[in-house]
């Protein structure tokens, strides 16, 4: 998993490459990985800001 761009930012940021590098990773297992998250996270997590974030991510590659 690469974590190398993450910060301190919107977090639904971070969270998007997490699930979005666990799909391409182990795909059986995604989904139940981000059931858990929905459930232990402690904020909701809104499925279009993980989208946005997820679409706006190769806007910001160098």
């Amino acid at each position: 998993m690469d974590l190398g761009r993450l910060g301190a930012a919107d977090r639904h940021a971070d969270l998007s490459l997490l699930l979005a590098s666990a799909q391409d990773t182990w795909p059986d297992e995604a989904q139940h990985l981000q059931d858990q998250l929905q459930r232990l996270y402690g904020s909701p997590v809104d499925a279009d800001r993980l989208r946005f974030h997820l679409l706006l991510d190769p806007l910001t590659w160098d």
